[in-house]
């Protein structure tokens, strides 16, 4: 159990004078904690509401709503080389700022990912995290709180504090495990992806993906591709969530029918005739139109056609699983930051272009899964426990 930090009373910033003070009294400390809470059923992008931030022994609970605040002032403190900003999950955090001021926060570092390379399991979250590193039960009442109502009450705010107070000492248990197996550069390749802006763009493909139907028809698929871009674009146009703007099976629907007009449009089950009527109806439409008018060849391909036919051994991909579950063991690493379970195919398939197969990754698992599948390992059982035998 960690000597938790003692931290002051939290102190609410709600104007700017107030916020750079906190700014210029924060440029000083090696490394800060920080968390955001928001709101977003309503809208594409999140609402900012509270950024709460601690450093050494004080927290501080930034009103994003305040009358007249200027959260551009903040810069200084999430672009300081110096300072280490520390999250818990970090992505969402991370969107926000990006949204709102184009820019990053760096250097970060994000305890769920540190969590998972120090044996924690596959995404921890923060209450289960706290607990098991400090012995810290946090109340959860408040987790699904409104927090763009005003005034916040001293519960709300005892428990937005929380979620920064014990990450300073969850990260500083985490960074002493991290330097004592020498594993601190894992995290950090990990962590690398979150500086790239590229990386919080929208999931076309993996809507993409998850929708496309196995149809044969590239001129079905080329309009369900370019319907699930334009929805994207709309909804953060509007700030609008997507299935607000078009839910999904009214894509599906859409791309099968390629309506050509208003009436076609609002036959179709889902699209109301306002929809179909207003603005959003005829963009719709001419983003059809274009598809209708595009050479075939230049559409996406039948799923049977663009995808390898073979399939690896199953008992192979079992076989890998196993192995990985044993190693993961061993070197106390959630499997899901090693490789994922088409990864674990394509090493049955006998690729070789795979990131488990480079850096630390390798030397935990790819190397052994590599003379697995070539017969240069046996998996065998020892004293109850996965033994691996060198041929």
């Amino acid at each position: 159990m960690s000597n938790l930090q003692k931290f002051s009373k939290p102190v609410m910033i709600i104007d700017n004078r107030s916020l750079q003070q906190m700014v210029a009294s924060l440029l000083s400390e090696a490394f800060v904690t920080m968390d955001t809470e928001f709101v977003r059923e309503k809208t594409y992008w999140p609402e900012l509401c509270l950024i709460q931030i601690a450093g050494k022994g004080n927290v501080y609970l930034l009103d994003a709503l305040a009358k007249d605040i200027d959260l551009s002032l903040l810069l200084p403190l999430l672009s300081a080389p110096s300072v280490t900003k520390i999250f818990h999950a970090a992505q969402q955090d991370l969107e926000i700022f990006l949204h709102l001021f184009g820019k990053l926060p760096t250097p970060v570092f994000d305890t769920q990912v540190a969590a998972m390379v120090a044996g924690f399991g596959n995404q921890i979250g923060y209450d289960s995290l706290v607990d098991s590193l400090l012995g810290v039960a946090i109340d959860k009442s408040h987790r699904f709180s409104d927090w763009a109502m005003r005034p916040l009450t001293a519960a709300q705010q005892h428990y937005a504090a929380a979620d920064v107070t014990y990450l300073w000492d969850v990260y500083q248990v985490l960074l002493n495990k991290l330097h004592q197996t020498k594993r601190f550069s894992w995290v950090a390749s990990e962590i690398e992806v979150l500086s790239d802006p590229n990386f919080f763009l929208p999931p076309l493909d993996k809507i993409w993906k998850r929708l496309r139907p196995k149809t044969n028809n590239r001129r079905v698929l080329g309009c369900l591709y370019a319907i699930i871009q334009w929805r994207e674009e709309e909804a953060q146009k509007l700030n609008i969530p997507r299935q607000h703007l078009v839910r999904d099976e009214s894509l599906l629907a859409i791309a099968a029918a390629l309506p050509d007009s208003v009436k076609a449009l609002s036959r179709i089950r889902g699209v109301s005739q306002g929809f179909a009527d207003g603005k959003e109806g005829g963009a719709l439409l001419t983003v059809i139109k274009a598809v209708k008018n595009t050479e075939v060849d230049l559409l996406p391909l039948p799923i049977s056609a663009d995808q390898p036919k073979k399939k690896p051994s199953e008992a192979i991909v079992s076989l890998l699983k196993v192995l990985l579950q044993a190693k993961c063991e061993l070197y106390q690493v959630a499997p899901k930051l090693v490789i994922d379970s088409k990864d674990i195919e394509n090493l049955a398939l006998g690729k070789t272009d795979l990131p488990v197969l480079t850096g630390w990754r390798r030397d935990v698992f790819g190397q052994d899964a590599i003379d697995l599948c070539n017969g240069k390992l046996i998996l065998g059982v020892q004293d109850q426990k996965i033994e691996l035998i060198k041929r």
